[in-house]
C-alpha cells in the first residue's frame, strides 16, 4: 500500500473510532453537553517521512534516518458554544518527540552504522468541533502554529533553530469517560511543516508531511 493510502486508512479508522464514539453518547438517556474544559496527556508516536535530500547532505543513506519516534503529547482546550449538537473548542496543544536508528554492521565483527537522531516539536492553537455528550465525545481539529524538525548525526549535532517554522495542523480523536473526571483520549494527527532554510551550522530542511498517533488520558 503506498502513503497516500496508509494515511487514508488512518485517517478513515480515526474517523470510525470518532463516530462509535458518539454514536455511545448519543444512546445515553440523560445526555448532558460537553463541559467547559477539557485537558490531555498523552504517549505520541510520530512516523517521520524518509527525505533522500536530508540523508545526502548528512553523507548516509535513507534507511539510516528515523522513520519512527516516541514523544509526548498534552493538550488544553475550552468549549465556550454550542451550535446545536455541535460544540465549538478553542484550545492549543503542544508536541515533544524524537527518534534514533543506527544501522546493523554489513557483516559479522564489522562497524556499526552511523546513529542518526531526529527530534520534532510542535506548538499550535486549535479549533475544535466536538461532537457527543459529558461522557463521552469525538472530534475534528486543526489549527497553525510553529514547529521545530532537526534531523543529524550523534558524533556532529548541528545547531538549534534561530527561528520559528510554520506548521499546519489537522486531525481528531476521541474521549471516554470511564469515571467522572477521568478518560481514556486517542488522536491522529497530521502536519505540513514548511521548510526551514540553512543558517550557521545548520542544513536547511525542506518542507514535509508525517503523521503523529497519540494515546493517553484526558480530565475535565
Amino acid at each position: 500500500m503506498n502513503r497516500l493510502g496508509s494515511t487514508m486508512l488512518l485517517l478513515a479508522t480515526a474517523v470510525a473510532l470518532s463516530t462509535l464514539a458518539a454514536d455511545a453518547a448519543a444512546q445515553e438517556p440523560e445526555k448532558e453537553p460537553i463541559g467547559r474544559f477539557a485537558a490531555d496527556a498523552r504517549i505520541a508516536l510520530p512516523r517521520f517521512p524518509e527525505d533522500a535530500a536530508t540523508a545526502t547532505t548528512l553523507g548516509v543513506t535513507a534507511d539510516n534516518l528515523p522513520s519512527r519516534g516516541l514523544g509526548v503529547a498534552a493538550g488544553v482546550h475550552f468549549y465556550p458554544a454550542r451550535l446545536g449538537p455541535v460544540a465549538l473548542g478553542i484550545g492549543g496543544e503542544w508536541l515533544l518527540s524524537r527518534g534514533s536508528k543506527t544501522l546493523d554492521p554489513e557483516e559479522e565483527g564489522g562497524a556499526s552504522g552511523p546513529t542518526v537522531n531526529t527530534r520534532f516539536s510542535a506548538l499550535s492553537p486549535q479549533l475544535s468541533l466536538n461532537f457527543g455528550g459529558r461522557s463521552g465525545w469525538s472530534y475534528v481539529s486543526g489549527g497553525i502554529g510553529w514547529a521545530a524538525f532537526t534531523t543529524e548525526l550523534e558524533d556532529s549535532p548541528v545547531a538549534d533553530a534561530t527561528g520559528r517554522t510554520r506548521a499546519i495542523n489537522y486531525g481528531g480523536g476521541a474521549r471516554w469517560f470511564a469515571k467522572k473526571h477521568l478518560a481514556f483520549t486517542f488522536d491522529l494527527r497530521f502536519y505540513r511543516i514548511n521548510p526551514q532554510d540553512a543558517t550557521a551550522g545548520r542544513p536547511a530542511y525542506g518542507g514535509r508531511r508525517m503523521m503523529v498517533f497519540s494515546a493517553g488520558i484526558g480530565l475535565k
